[in-house]
């Protein structure tokens, strides 16, 4: 007894809803990421809150802390060495033992001041991560041809009152410059009465040095570590020699064989003027 015109709209609202209905539980049950929306959005939710207070939290540790130990820098002297050829058991071994040398260091010199941070816990799962240091295909690798070096480095910023944070490297202690070899070039250096010597070679030194020693495997705290041991000329007769018209090529070469157990980079550091073409 409906009129043509009522059954019309029924029908038409009806499919709509059967229509709206099969495309949304189509989507349920095709996408994972649908179904975290309709069943789990009050957990994202709480999810986004916290990391919301957490970014606050960092936010205002970095505004009015000062970080006490920055992302990668060497934490403590100490450095553990595994052998050449060194079997799988025995480069375990020498991985726990330095790992737990590192934590007793850090806990006695990072809890104090000037850094003031919280004692370090080792993770439930510290074997695997020893394990995994030292028995990693790499690892094998390396030890085949040579020795390994381990340093402790800051694996991020630490701020007062954070608890310590540090990671493992390792580094094939393999020679990573012959002496007499040129590590690194500057030029050509126009010569000319605003050409300065120091600033050419503080480039030198400070920048195309470290970078070149770091590509080559050098740990890069310390590929930072350039030394001069001598220039050809000295500095006085550089400086005179820049003054002069032309250009001119300064070159760094290692001053003894380099390797990551080197701990630095002490360099010769020569200065020729380009033949005229």
């Amino acid at each position: 007894n409906i009129r043509p015109r009522y059954t019309s709209t029924i029908i038409a609202v009806g499919t709509g809803m059967l229509i709206a209905l099969a495309i949304t539980l189509i989507a349920i049950f095709a996408s994972n990421q649908v179904q975290t929306a309709f069943f789990r959005l009050n957990e994202l939710n709480a999810e986004i809150q916290k990391a919301q207070a957490r970014s606050n939290e960092l936010e205002q540790k970095v505004t009015n802390s000062p970080v006490v130990v920055n992302l990668g820098a060497l934490m403590g002297p100490s450095v553990g060495r595994i052998p050449v050829n060194a079997p799988a058991g025995l480069r375990r071994d020498i991985v726990q033992g330095f790992y737990e040398q590192t934590v007793a260091n850090l806990n006695r010199e990072y809890t104090r001041a000037p850094y003031s941070l919280r004692k370090y816990q080792p993770p439930a799962n510290v074997q695997t991560i020893v394990q995994s240091l030292a028995e990693s295909p790499q690892m094998d690798a390396w030890t085949s041809q040579n020795d390994v070096v381990l340093i402790v480095t800051a694996d991020q910023n630490l701020y007062r009152n954070d608890p310590i944070h540090f990671g493992i490297t390792a580094y094939p202690d393999k020679l990573l410059a012959p002496a007499g070899e040129a590590i690194a070039t500057l030029g050509p250096i126009p010569g000319g009465k605003n050409a300065i010597a120091d600033l050419a070679l503080a480039e030198l030194l400070n920048g195309g040095v470290p970078r070149n020693m770091e590509e080559r495997g050098m740990p890069p705290n310390f590929a930072i570590n350039v030394f001069l041991n001598r220039s050809y000329p000295n500095t006085q007769q550089m400086q005179r020699m820049l003054a002069g018209s032309g250009t001119y090529i300064m070159t760094a070469y290692a001053a003894v064989n380099i390797y990551p157990h080197t701990f630095s980079v002490p360099v010769v550091v020569t200065l020729q003027k380009v033949p005229a073409q």
